[in-house]
């Protein structure tokens, strides 16, 4: 039939943030290992989901569009163009942005103390302090501090070739 639709397929990649529930009969993702072998540290899909939108809640899902090369290519040139938000400084009344660097080097920059490097920062920062380096006492408050977009994320696998560009839903549920 010449007047019948023409329908473009795309897959829709499903983000599992605990790895042992990716299988290979479900076809997740299990985003936490493969962030954790790129990046050499946890990352926590919770938090990253909460950066997106503030407002998300449990039992809940979110679609990042990285199919159409617009998509993607925003993705990436948001990295050069971050300005980080630190949060508010009530004794100035102003906003605090750091600028110079993108959210993942920020957060790849959050480190935990060991036997060889002590703890730099409390474990309940003020909410406007640069943490840049910072070295938490235990992984609960590092994780807390700070974590990147999970679509920054994403489309910096999809550049690394980690994962296949396309869809990708993120659920969260508890």
């Amino acid at each position: 039939m010449p007047d019948a639709p023409k329908y473009t397929p795309y897959s829709i990649y499903i983000l599992e943030p605990d790895a042992y529930r990716a299988t290979a009969e479900n076809g997740y993702v299990p985003i936490e290992a493969i962030a954790e072998r790129v990046y050499g540290k946890p990352y926590s899909a919770l938090r990253g989901c909460q950066r997106d939108d503030e407002h998300i809640g449990a039992d809940t899902a979110k679609l990042y569009e990285l199919t159409s090369d617009d998509d993607y290519l925003k993705a990436l040139g948001d990295f050069d163009d971050t300005e980080l938000y630190l949060g508010w400084d009530s004794r100035t009344g102003e906003s605090v942005i750091k600028t110079g660097m993108t959210e993942l080097d920020y957060w790849l920059s959050i480190r935990v103390a060991d036997e060889n490097t002590p703890a730099t920062v409390e474990a309940n920062p003020p909410e406007t302090q640069d943490l840049e380096n910072a070295v938490f006492e235990d992984r609960f408050f590092a994780n807390r501090a700070f974590s990147p977009s999970l679509r920054l994320v994403l489309a910096d696998l999809i550049r690394r070739g980690e994962l296949p560009r396309g869809d990708y839903l993120f659920r969260l549920s508890w």
